[in-house]
């Protein structure tokens, strides 16, 4: 237990509480704050790996994202309870913090027992500033999950140095370890520092101190490899053979366990460095755009850049800023000149930290320790090995680094300040004003992070000149306000014109605004300036998008081979060119690149509904309901999907299930027609005209020459016996629509119904005109005459229909219908006998009634 009911109230106890509560009222407004388009969508809103906690997903996140593994899982279980709701991401980061202060405060126990030292450590590590970052960002929880794993796994470590190096303790340590590196990368650096824990608890050196950090670093980079065995097996035989023959020299105990370290060390850094460099060990990626590519003397002056802003805002932690980008480089390929200045900080670190080596029996042994704890977890962002993203340095690296800096604060506190009598008002009255500056510092700074355009806006109002601001800030608008939009992509350039970025989400926009002419040629400045083959393929692939949208087909089809040709990984490009294929109504290469694209992305929510539409459009109704189903689980605010779900259940003649899906459809897109269609249909299968007449009128508002609605509109209106509204439908389509055969005919059909035979003769033969294989003009034209008595114009049609389609039926059964009328039974049954045979049920009745005898 961290407190029992004794000491909770103790002065500590008082201590911790009043800090917690501090910290608590400074951060709760965060619970109101808003997910931010920046990570947030990428890692949780839009990530099918973590809206869907399932086995898939677990196996995808520890393969694929094994260094936020825990992270990634822990926003599946929110997300499965809540949903798309920020608020409880929000508490829990706050959660995380609370209880990582007080591990802070458990921890620092074990260094100091003056409570000024504890506190003022809990104090600066619950309020200062920088924390904010790590705090009101939800895609930053894993900082906060992989500090709390990293503040257990050093508790644990001490109780195994305090207790006889029992290996339980160890275990427990290395177990957190582990979790804190599958919480977010920087976790890897937790065995290291265990090196100065051994050194600050004076571990006496030897070889099992050296190799239990090196096997666990090389377990947790190689975990679930095979080659991990391997390099266990390797260091064993070592053990035994190289590690021998070393003890068997006449060198000194001291220079065995340098070699023997050198030579431990060195394996390490090897296999680390392959296996980055490979690929194999799931670091960051090795793709880099040319424009954020340092040479190895160009990132120490990062470094030296990155270690000033945390020296700096640690001590004056002042308009903050949440965007620090890498620096453009001069016209002459040289970094900006402050770069080379900070290079003087660097140099700096080392000689302080030489110095403190050197001096260190004079100096407290919690400043050595705080200090170089300090440079060991924020090395792993110094740039050295180059990092993802377009950040020089941020605050939330700070997060777990700064407690060292914290720590030796506090040591040079106990030992000129704290342990003095005469000092302890100032000291409290000190403590008193640090916690309301702090706290009210935190306070205004967690108010930039209340939504994307907040925070961006807060961003360059500091520095107007950061491309990435503007790029972000754009989002916001992409949707609601393209042309606003339009205006930030054009300044993000206007400040970096060599970002590919920057220029296809502004073709993004142009397509948003119809402007594909500008879009292309912004695709065309993503060819022209990006490395990355990928980028590449999705800009030729949307290239194809808009020359399919313009009926371009053999450009379409260019660009969308080209995109594969590139990039044959990737599946937006399959999905596209098979909707494209599914346009041209070639159903079997549409659905073998839908099924290509699902088996190159088996979380892609699209690809997956249009090869369950190809597979409707088959008749296999229930493997498409299974994809309708995943697809739907994938991405649960997917429209299409429920559209085309819902299709397939009216289909199946499921109009409630349909009905559902539909009003799904609806509530997520409600500019959604086709759902308003497919409802409005669904409610005339019902009988509920009234509402498939609402439905119909909807899209018509918006769309007035909409053929389908204006159709189906016109039927509901007949079957609920509003004929003049009908009849005003069914002739406003051939207004619109003065070339649809199939226009005609619904006009003429619905003359039939009102028995103005003249009017339909007129218009199926129109129909005719035309198109001359619409078959059920012709046969609707046989009937007509019939009833006119007509006979001779009766069977022209109908043969001609049969002519059409020597199987048609209806054909058969109308030319019985004539032929009994005219008196010649024995050739009315034939034709009737031709009807039954292919399932006509009229005729069926009509061989019963009027053929027994000529059977």
């Amino acid at each position: 237990m961290m407190f029992s009911n004794k000491n909770l109230f103790s002065k500590q106890g008082i201590v911790l509480i009043i800090i917690l509560l501090t910290c608590f009222l400074s951060y709760f407004q965060i619970t109101r704050f808003d997910f931010i388009r920046w990570d947030d969508d990428t890692q949780i809103t839009e990530n099918p790996y973590v809206k869907n906690l399932n086995g898939q997903s677990i196996s995808h996140n520890l393969d694929k994202e094994r260094y936020t593994f825990l992270t990634l899982t822990t926003y599946s279980v929110i997300y499965k309870m809540y949903g798309n709701n920020p608020a409880p991401f929000h508490w829990l980061s706050i959660m995380l913090h609370l209880l990582n202060v007080i591990l802070v405060f458990q921890l620092t126990k074990q260094f100091s027992k003056n409570i000024y030292t504890i506190s003022l450590i809990a104090l600066l590590f619950a309020l200062h500033p920088m924390r904010v970052e790590s705090v009101a960002w939800v895609s930053e929880i894993k900082d906060l999950l992989f500090t709390f794993f990293s503040l257990v796994a050093f508790l644990f470590y001490i109780k195994y140095l305090q207790n006889n190096f029992k290996f339980y303790f160890f275990l427990l340590a290395a177990s957190m370890a582990v979790f804190a590196s599958f919480s977010k990368i920087q976790g890897l650096l937790v065995p290291v520092s265990f090196f100065l824990f051994d050194i600050y608890f004076k571990r006496k050196f030897s070889l099992g101190l050296i190799l239990e950090k090196v096997l666990l670093i090389l377990f947790i980079f190689f975990i679930f490899k095979w080659i991990t065995l391997l390099i266990l097996v390797i260091i064993l035989i070592s053990k035994y053979a190289f590690i021998e023959r070393i003890n068997n020299l006449k060198l000194s105990k001291t220079l065995k366990y340098s070699l023997i370290t050198f030579a431990g060390l060195a394996i390490m850094l090897f296999l680390i460095y392959y296996f980055y460099f490979s690929g194999k060990a799931g670091l960051w990626s090795k793709e880099h755009e040319i424009r954020n590519t340092f040479s190895f003397v160009e990132r120490f002056l990062l470094a030296g850049f990155a270690l000033w802003f945390y020296i700096k805002n640690f001590l004056l932690p002042v308009s903050l800023n949440a965007v620090h980008p890498y620096p453009q480089k001069l016209p002459d390929g040289v970094l900006p000149q402050e770069y080379y200045f900070t290079l003087m900080v660097l140099l700096f670190v080392v000689f302080l930290s030489v110095f403190l080596i050197i001096r260190r029996k004079k100096n407290p042994d919690l400043l050595l320790f705080g200090w170089f704890f300090f440079l060991v977890n924020i090395s792993i962002v110094l740039h050295f090995i180059p990092i993802e993203g377009r950040l020089v340095a941020a605050d939330r690296y700070s997060y777990l680094a700064y407690l060292g800096l914290f720590i030796s604060v506090a040591s040079v506190g106990e030992n000129y300040f704290f342990r003095k009598q005469n000092y302890k008002n100032i000291i409290l009255v000190c403590f008193i004003l640090l916690a309301c500056v702090f706290s009210i510092s935190t306070y205004n700074r967690c108010k930039a992070w209340q939504n994307t355009k907040i925070l961006f806006t807060d961003v360059l109002q500091k520095n107007s000149q950061i491309p990435f601001a503007y790029l972000n800030l754009a989002a916001t608008y992409l949707t609601q306000k393209p042309d606003s939009a339009l205006i930030c992509f054009n300044q993000s350039i206007k400040l970096d014109s060599l970002d590919p970025t920057a220029y296809f989400n502004r073709a993004s926009a142009f397509i948003k605004s119809n402007n594909d002419e500008n879009a292309l040629k912004d695709f065309n400045a993503v060819l022209r300036l990006s490395k990355n083959n990928r980028y590449k393929a999705l800009a030729y692939t949307n290239m194809g998008d808009i020359y399919r949208k313009r009926g371009e087909d053999s450009l379409a089809a260019y660009y969308y081979n080209l995109s594969i040709k590139i990039d044959s990984a990737l599946a937006v490009s399959y999905n596209n060119r098979g909707m494209y294929f599914l346009n041209k109504n070639k159903i079997r290469e549409a659905k073998k690149d839908f099924t290509k694209a699902v088996s190159l992305s088996a979380d892609y929510a699209e690809a997956i509904n249009n090869l369950g539409w190809v597979l409707t459009l088959e008749g296999e109704l229930e493997q498409a309901l299974k994809y309708f189903n995943r697809s739907v689980e994938l991405n649960p605010d997917y429209s299409f999907a429920y559209d085309n779900r819902g299709y397939l259940k009216y289909v199946k003649r499921d109009p409630d299930g349909a009905i559902l899906d539909f009003n799904k459809a609806i509530l997520l897109n409600p500019a959604l027609n086709q759902a308003y269609i497919n409802r409005g249909r669904t409610f005339a299968s019902m009988k509920n005209y009234k509402n498939a007449i609402d439905d119909f009128s909807f899209v018509l508002k918006t769309e007035p020459e909409n053929t389908i609605a204006l159709t189906n509109r016109a039927y509901a209106w007949l079957y609920n016996n509003e004929t003049k509204n009908a009849e005003n439908d069914f002739k406003l389509n051939v207004t619109y629509y003065p070339a649809n055969a199939i226009a005609w005919q619904n006009l003429a059909w619905f003359h039939v119904q009102v028995k103005d035979y003249k009017s339909a003769i007129t218009e199926f033969e129109k129909s005719i005109e035309l198109d001359k294989t619409l078959i059920n003009s012709y046969i609707n034209l046989g009937w007509i005459y019939l009833e006119l008595k007509d006979f001779k114009k009766a069977d022209k049609f109908l043969k001609f229909s049969l002519d059409l389609n020597p199987n048609s039926s209806e054909s058969f059964f109308w030319l019985g219908e004539l032929s009994r009328k005219e008196g010649n039974t024995k050739t009315s049954c034939k034709y009737y006998k031709s009807a039954s045979d292919l399932g006509n049920i009229q005729a069926k009745n009509a061989l019963y009634l009027y053929c027994k005898n000529n059977n």
